[in-house]
């Protein structure tokens, strides 16, 4: 039997897809519990994803879009503000709102992808 058909049978499966995930999360729990310094470049590396993801919805898809436009601003705030969160100490409100803000912009971006597969 060949790989690329085990793969398929396996991932074809619900089961499988969800133990599939569910070691893969393993995995990286692992190796983030088990190496240490790989635990900041993983936690920097979601402010950073944010950013990016924000950035590529204005590349994508332009600004003529209010939603897109709104999602994809949301998304880089968020990315800025959990920066900020991690870097310098901030109170609970504040950290509250910079937690807050990259979920709104995930839901907007959502609801932006549903209006434009719509379309």
């Amino acid at each position: 039997m060949a790989v690329s058909h085990s793969v398929e049978k396996v991932w074809g499966n619900p089961f499988g897809r969800l133990l599939t995930l569910l070691v893969g999360v393993g995995l990286v729990f692992g190796a983030v519990s088990l190496y240490p310094p790989i635990f900041p470049v993983i936690e920097w590396a979601i402010p950073v994803w944010f950013v990016l993801w924000g950035v590529s919805r204005f590349y994508l898809y332009g600004i003529a879009d209010p939603l897109t436009s709104a999602g994809g601003s949301l998304l880089m705030l968020g990315g800025f503000t959990l920066a900020l969160h991690q870097l310098i100490p901030m109170g609970e409100l504040a950290g509250a709102i910079a937690h807050f803000i990259p979920t709104l912009g995930i839901f907007v971006e959502l609801f932006a992808e549903h209006y434009r597969e719509q379309d």
